[in-house]
């Protein structure tokens, strides 16, 4: 358990069913890099799109970034990573997306 959050607590924020909306919606403020960010739908969390090497470049440094929030008493005004996934559905290509 990260922050007093357990993983079915941010499972539940997560339903597909309940963020629809702002899954959809996300898509209409996409940046230069298509790349796009939403709240869950209980503001828990923020889901950001990955696009490219974004994601190896993150876990290439992940060991590094824990690193750095334990020796700072895990004080830090970097954004707290809960999770880095791929989505892989049959209607559309796979999404790499990062929980914060």
């Amino acid at each position: 358990m990260l922050d007093g959050l357990a993983y079915v607590d941010m499972l539940a924020s997560l339903k597909v069913e309940d963020n629809m909306c702002n899954i959809f919606k996300s898509g209409e403020g996409a940046g230069k890099s298509g790349s796009f960010f939403f709240f869950s739908s209980d503001n828990k969390f923020i889901i950001k799109t990955m696009r490219g090497n974004e994601k190896w470049v993150l876990l290439n440094m992940l060991d590094d970034m824990t690193l750095h929030l334990e020796s700072g008493s895990n004080k830090s005004l970097l954004a707290r990573i809960y999770g880095v996934f791929s989505i892989n559905a049959s209607n559309f290509h796979s999404v790499d997306i990062i929980i914060m």
